[in-house]
Formats: C-alpha cells, sequence, structure tokens
C-alpha cells in the first residue's frame, strides 16, 4: 500500500481547548505534520479530539489514516485534517514525559551507590511504565495505578520490562524494603492475559534470592510463559559508595561458576518443555567465573541483549564475520578503549585482525580502564568515565598520531558526555589524542572501519 501524505483542502482552522498539551521539539520537514503547517514550538493539544499526555498517547492516536492535529501556536489554537498512511508517522517529535520515582528502597540500588559529581539525571531513582515500554527500562510494579494498568491495556504497551527478583511475596518485599509490596504473580497474571509479553530480570544476591527462592522464581514464572518471555538472572553489581547502605554479599569466582551451573539446568527444562531456554544468565557472570562463553545459539532469540544477556557471544559472532571482509593495512594507529570485564574478550579478538607482520592487529592497542571512580568490581564499559579514560591513557604513552576510540555506549544517549559529566572533547584535550566516539557493538564497528574511518582521513588530510 502506497502512503498518502495529502493534506486536505481547508485544512487550518481555529481549534479550542484549555490544555496545554506538548510541546512540539522538531517536525521532519517533509512530513504529513510539517506539510499541515506544525511547526517546532508548536504544542500539540490533542489528535482526533483525544488530548494527549504524553509520546505514548501520540504514537498511539496517530495511527490513523485520518487525523484532525489542535495545536497552539502564539496563543492562538488551530486544527489541520491530515490524510495518510496509517502506518505513517505525523513527524512530531516531543520530549518524554517527567519520570515518576521509584517507592523501593532495595539494597543493591545502583543511584544510592553513585559517587559525587556524575550527571544528576544519574541520582534519579526511576519507576515509570512508560519509560519501559519505551526504552526498555526494568520496573517492579509497585506504584502502577488502576488507571495506569488500564492504559497499558488499552493501548497495548508491550514488551514491558519487570525486575521480579522473588515470586515469594514476603521475601520479594523484602528485597524492595516496600511492606506495601503487592504479590507479583497476580499483577503479572493480569498484564499476560491482556495480551502484554513480558521479560523479567532477577537481580541476584548470595544467599538471599539465590538457590531454592531462584527456582521457585523460576517455577512460578514459567506457568506465564510464553506471555513471560524471558527471564535474565543478573549479579548483584556493588560499587565502592556504600556508605551508609545494608550489607550485601559479593560475588566470587566460585560462585558465579555454580550460578552458571545452577541455571543451565534450568535451562535444560526449558529446552524441553517448550524448545525455550526461558532463563539466561548475564554475560557477567561468565567474567566473574573467568570461564569460557557459550555459543550464540544458546541465547534463542536474543530476548534480554539490552540487559547485558548475550552481549559477548554476539559481539564474537559479528567480528568474525565483519574483521574478515576489511582488507590492508591501517594507514594510523589505534587505541580502543573498554572496562577492565570486557578486555580479554576484546584484546583477543583483535588478536586475530589480520595475519603477519604486516597485519592490522600490530597498529591496535586496547586499553582496560580500572573504574576508579566507582570501584573496581564495576568493570563495565558504559560505566566508564572521562578521568578514568584519561588516567589509563595517559598512562599508555601513545605515539601522538594514535586515534583513541571511546565506545559509544559509554555515552549518555545523543551526546558527547561520559558518566562523570567529562566528555570526548575533554579526553581529546587532555591526551593530546584524536578522541572519537565509535560503535560498541561488532557489527557497526566493523562498518565504521570500512566506510567512516577512511573518510575521516581523507577529510583530516583535506584540511592538513
Amino acid at each position: 500500500m502506497e502512503s498518502v501524505e495529502e493534506i486536505e483542502a481547508g485544512d487550518v482552522s481555529p481549534a479550542r481547548t484549555d490544555k496545554n498539551g506538548l510541546t512540539i521539539r522538531e517536525v521532519v520537514e517533509g512530513s504529513p505534520a510539517w506539510k499541515a503547517g506544525v511547526r517546532p514550538g508548536d504544542s500539540l493539544l490533542s489528535l482526533n479530539g483525544m488530548p494527549l499526555r504524553d509520546l505514548i498517547d501520540l504514537e498511539f492516536f496517530q495511527a490513523e489514516a485520518r487525523v484532525v492535529l489542535s495545536y497552539r501556536r502564539a496563543g492562538e489554537s488551530y486544527q489541520a485534517r491530515v490524510k495518510k498512511d496509517p502506518d505513517l508517522s505525523l513527524g512530531i517529535v516531543v520530549d518524554p514525559p517527567p519520570i515518576r520515582r521509584c517507592p523501593n528502597d532495595c539494597a543493591f540500588c545502583f543511584v544510592d551507590q553513585m559517587p559525587a559529581g556524575a550527571r544528576k539525571t544519574l541520582y534519579i531513582r526511576d519507576e515509570d511504565y512508560r519509560y519501559s515500554f519505551l526504552y526498555g527500562n526494568f520496573i517492579t510494579l509497585t506504584n502502577l495505578t488502576e488507571k495506569d494498568y488500564l492504559r497499558v491495556l488499552e493501548q497495548r504497551l508491550s514488551p514491558l520490562y519487570i525486575s521480579v527478583h522473588a515470586t515469594e511475596p514476603a521475601l520479594r518485599r523484602q528485597i524492595l524494603k516496600n511492606d506495601r509490596a503487592q504479590d507479583i504473580l497476580p499483577l503479572l497474571r493480569r498484564l499476560c492475559e491482556g495480551g502484554i509479553t513480558l521479560h523479567t530480570q532477577v537481580v541476584l544476591m548470595p544467599g538471599i534470592n539465590d538457590g531454592e527462592a531462584l527456582v521457585r522464581t523460576w517455577e512460578d514464572l514459567s506457568t506465564l510463559y510464553p506471555r513471560v518471555a524471558s527471564l535474565a538472572v543478573v549479579p548483584v553489581g556493588l560499587t565502592s559508595h556504600r556508605e551508609g547502605l545494608p550489607p550485601v554479599p559479593s560475588i566470587d569466582a566460585p560462585f558465579a561458576k555454580k550460578m552458571i551451573r545452577e541455571i543451565a539446568a534450568l535451562q535444560k527444562k526449558g529446552m524441553e518443555r517448550w524448545g525455550d531456554p526461558f532463563v539466561y544468565p548475564s554475560d557477567e557472570w561468565y567474567v566473574l567465573a573467568k570461564t569460557p562463553f557459550p555459543s550464540l545459539s544458546r541465547y534463542g532469540d536474543l530476548p534480554q541483549l539490552g540487559n547485558g544477556v548475550g552481549l559477548v557471544p554476539l559481539f564474537r559472532k559479528q567480528w568474525l564475520s565483519g574483521i574478515r571482509r576489511l582488507q590492508g593495512d591501517l594507514p594510523r594507529p589505534l587505541a580502543l578503549v573498554t572496562g577492565q570485564g570486557f578486555l580479554p574478550y576484546l584484546t583477543d579478538f583483535v588478536s586475530s585482525w589480520g595475519e603477519g607482520a604486516s597485519g592490522a592487529a600490530r597498529k591496535v592497542q586496547v586499553l582496560g580502564v580500572e573504574n576508579v571512580s566507582m570501584g573496581p568490581s564495576v568493570t563495565v564499559a558504559g560505566l566508564m568515565g572521562a578521568k578514568d579514560i584519561i588516567a589509563r591513557v595517559l598512562s599508555a604513552r601513545l605515539s601522538p598520531e594514535t586515534l583513541l576510540l571511546v565506545p559509544d555506549i559509554a555515552l549518555r544517549e545523543g551526546s558527547e558526555t561520559l558518566i562523570d559529566d567529562g566528555s570526548i572533547t575533554e579526553i581529546a584535550e587532555s591526551t593530546g589524542l584524536e578522541t572519537v566516539a565509535v560503535p560498541a557493538t561488532a557489527r557497526e564497528f566493523c562498518l565504521w572501519l570500512g566506510e567512516t574511518f577512511p573518510s575521516l582521513l581523507k577529510k583530516r588530510e583535506r584540511i592538513a
């Protein structure tokens, strides 16, 4: 079906409403809304007479062939009638909704373990079902109202990502430190019966929600399969900033190996029952255990990749596939920074790049960054700060022509700012090295090497 972007005759007329509406941040040029005369800075009041609470309403109500937009500009209200393909976006971009705060007080909450000096948004305890739907944030279902449930079901806000931690009610309330937390199973069942797909997680603490508690959680959630489509088991993350917080047992290599075996036993049951592993250990377990990762085939359709489940096996497969397509030597040396957890794997992958003395790997250094600001137990690349990167690069004494590569997963979305509010520019100025952000996935990084990197060099040559 061809999309139609036709504005009907007599499309603009005054409209009356007392609502403030949603401030329009951007209108895609050439889109239906643009052709209708809507512009950035206007306030979007309603679509087809339905007031808009947030961008989810915008997405939901714009999925029609005929849309009447009510908007306000400079105190005057207008209407625009648009005819389009129902699957075609109006082209309007609005800001995400204000974040709802979390009512829980988990002992492992990462917000409470943040060092001073990070960007302000990292000190917000978020618990918002809208962000779960939009961005895959995990929520506990402890602050949803009846109106919220009705909206989730009506608008089919699926999938949602749920932190279960334990299905035994008393234990879950203990973990959340929230005596008002409801029994999670009836809440999950209501969503599942309403057609909502759920991806769940357990943040596992030794001696608290492992062993029999984990088995019970798996059994309870498996009764809701396939609507509860996956369960990730994630080791508790502890920083060095736990002043005033209750003690939480840390995880060592023997315990990590034990958990990998126990989760594998549950996966075997899932394969026997549904042909689906259902439960997955996050990548940190293998890093902590210092044991090889299983093949990518053990991760199903990668349902929790954004939760760090299967990232390393996927990187390995994409790297081996992508890097062999690159030909020739590198025209200048590269230095890749990464977290200590991924360091041995990335070092191994890079060593396979090229053959012989003229191989590309000869011009590539991999630098593992110790997370001094958060503590040595925080080893992921996504939590590297600019100051720690600078310290590591300076200690490596790289040649001045080296191009320093920072994975974009360490940056705040849409910016060049890292977790400690330092920036790519600050890193470049402090190290004296040209510094660029590069894709964190192997497939996109290989494309960058093959396409963007040569273009970057040509641009520098023209400037010189």
